[in-house]
């Protein structure tokens, strides 16, 4: 027997580590909180790869060729 949360069911859970909104570009501008959630409100759920890589591709042109500053994973799925 497990535990059921309501609130999930059928929504997206994107779970990262911080060195997604604190990624930096070449100035050390953070990409930051809102810009990720932006992304994510903007992304539709196609799949989770295809959420995983709109926001690597967006990180990745905020960082605008600087080198990461820290390790970065991502984790999404979809609650059904």
């Amino acid at each position: 027997m497990g535990e059921s949360i309501d609130f999930f069911k059928d929504r997206m859970l994107f779970l990262y580590t911080d060195g997604l909104n604190e990624a930096e570009d070449t100035e050390q501008h953070q990409f930051g909180d809102e810009r990720l959630l932006e992304v994510l409100r903007h992304t539709h759920f196609d799949s989770s790869e295809h959420v995983i890589e709109t926001m690597t591709n967006e990180v990745n042109r905020h960082r605008n060729g600087a080198e990461p500053n820290d390790d970065l994973t991502m984790l999404c799925l979809r609650i059904s």
